[in-house]
């Protein structure tokens, strides 16, 4: 399975950092879903709206990010955020 590198940081800890074979999240413009090899980009993410990604082994999590910036670069994706709404 072709994967790459997501790491998620927040100002406390960092959430996650590891590879994953797939993330889907929420921009102003729409929703953007990446696999390995993607194109390079810089996005906003979208307040609230949910960020999902997929470990290689299949478990699937998901946050709700505030204030967050996303790169991908070189196969590997940062996610920024000033913190994350608690859903239950």
């Amino acid at each position: 399975m072709r994967s790459f590198n997501l790491t998620v940081v927040a100002p406390e800890k960092t959430l996650f950092d590891g590879p994953v074979s797939y993330c889907c999240f929420e921009t102003p413009e729409g929703k953007m879903g990446i696999k390995a090899n993607h194109e390079p980009f810089l996005v906003v993410l979208k307040n609230h709206a949910p960020f999902l990604y997929r470990e290689t082994d299949g478990t699937e999590n998901t946050i709700y990010p505030l204030n967050a910036t996303a790169v991908f670069k070189n196969n590997s994706c940062s996610v920024i955020l000033s913190g994350t709404e608690q859903r239950q």
